[in-house]
């Protein structure tokens, strides 16, 4: 496509640009596990038929098999939060920590920014120990605040041991499962995530983060907030998530008041429990600039106004463009929907169109060449502009709300799926 020229060396120069960029709340350690169906038997459970029938987290081991086989059967990326500790010391156990590496929504963004010349890439981690530090690769750009400022991960850690894991249970288009002595073969590679990270899941923003980043608002461009999909409707100890959320938007007001040109962007990622993702809904779409979220995410969100989640799932654009039309309110002026195969970015008030077309560009191939090789790598980039787009580029209007379908390259066999999404909304965000 004519929209690739030139668009390498434009994404360099807008990176080179760039003011600092903030990324909180979700950095966490990822138990990377391939799944071997061999090794898993002939399972005895009612597969869940649709999302709306899934548990909205693991309370039991047949809340985690659901999960996982329905994410199988189904290919589709899944992330279940893990309630029980039983089921937590029953995965591990099973499965081990399998292949560690860093991952959550605000690191994998920060993997996916730091290859390219941005000034400064400002991630939220917490708790900071050894572990999750040494898994941060040594980039110069990249930067957590410790208790003497800015600093590297492996500089500012406090102590050691794994407080969280986010297991991720990849499969690979082909393989099969038996359930009930019927067998069930994966459509497309995916994976299935099921989270224990009793740590973070208040969402708070801790100091010394919170405090530098109030008082050196005027250096920060953009911020990336994610990581709801890991609170609790209902905490121990009586606070409810939405208690929770207000006390995140008065430090995002207070952001906002030291700095009105910072803009938000929120990735949605995969929220479950139903009160917390409507306390997003309600309270955050309005007050955030931009929203991210994939195909399995507007489902739920076209679910709670009432839609029918199978026309999102099915990939009907003009559905999913009616509503992300219908939840663009209040501040948010931009959706970026991604999906195997294309973006849809829309889009009102007073954005440079060609700036957000070269950086769904830009994104499509960073995204295609992590998936490829695993990491991104800016002299590979060539490699993926052969491959060819199974959509068509379309532009259109409608009541003052613009939208650009854009096709994007996918791998055929890709080495890695994890984080893809994470990649595709922060370049196109901060470049766009």
């Amino acid at each position: 496509m004519k929209i690739y020229d030139g668009v390498i060396d434009w994404g360099i120069k807008r990176a080179r640009d760039s003011k600092m960029i903030g990324l909180g709340f979700h950095s966490v350690i990822d138990g990377l596990v391939k799944i071997d169906p061999k090794k898993i038997g002939n399972l005895d459970l009612a597969i869940p038929q649709k999302f709306s029938d899934l548990p909205d987290s693991i309370k039991c081991i047949d809340d985690f098999w659901k999960g996982l086989i329905f994410s199988f059967s189904n290919g589709s990326a899944l992330q279940l939060m893990i309630d029980s500790k039983e089921v937590y010391e029953w995965i591990m156990k099973t499965f081990g920590t399998g292949t560690l590496r860093l991952g959550g929504t605000s690191a994998n963004m920060a993997k996916g920014l730091i290859p390219f010349p941005f000034e400064k890439i400002l991630v939220y981690v917490y708790p900071l120990k050894k572990e999750i530090a040494n898994l941060f690769s040594n980039s110069k750009n990249l930067f957590v605040v410790g208790n003497n400022g800015l600093d590297h991960p492996i500089n500012a850690y406090d102590g050691e041991g794994i407080d969280a894991i986010h297991w991720i249970f990849e499969f690979s288009q082909g393989q099969s499962i038996t359930v009930k002595d019927q067998i069930y073969a994966c459509p497309r590679s995916n994976r299935f995530i099921a989270s224990w990270n009793p740590a973070n899941s208040k969402l708070e923003v801790r100091d010394p983060f919170r405090s530098y980043v109030i008082d050196h608002a005027k250096d920060i461009s953009h911020f990336l907030v994610s990581g709801f999909h890991i609170m609790q409707e209902v905490y121990p100890d009586g606070e409810t998530v939405e208690d929770r959320i207000d006390e995140l938007l008065k430090f995002i007001q207070t952001v906002k008041d030291k700095n009105s040109e910072i803009r938000f962007h929120l990735e949605f990622a995969s929220i479950r429990r139903d009160r917390v993702r409507r306390a997003v809904e309600e309270k955050l779409f309005s007050m955030f600039d931009s929203l991210g979220l994939n195909e399995v995410e507007l489902s739920w969100v076209a679910r709670d106004m009432g839609y029918d989640e199978k026309d999102i799932l099915n990939l009907d654009v003009e559905r999913i463009s009616q509503i992300i039309s219908e939840i663009m309110r209040g501040d948010l002026s931009r959706v970026h929907f991604h999906t195997l195969g294309f973006y849809l970015l829309v889009l009102k008030g007073d954005y440079d169109l060609e700036s957000q077309k070269k950086a769904l560009a830009f994104a499509s191939l960073a995204a295609a060449q992590r998936a490829m090789d695993g990491e991104i790598n800016l002299e590979r980039f060539k490699y993926v502009l052969d491959i060819p787009e199974k959509y068509d580029y379309k532009e259109w209007e409608r009541d003052g709300i613009h939208f650009i379908l854009f096709p994007t390259k996918v791998v055929p066999s890709p080495k890695i799926t994890v984080g893809l999404g994470d990649t595709i909304s922060s370049l196109a965000f901060v470049l766009g």
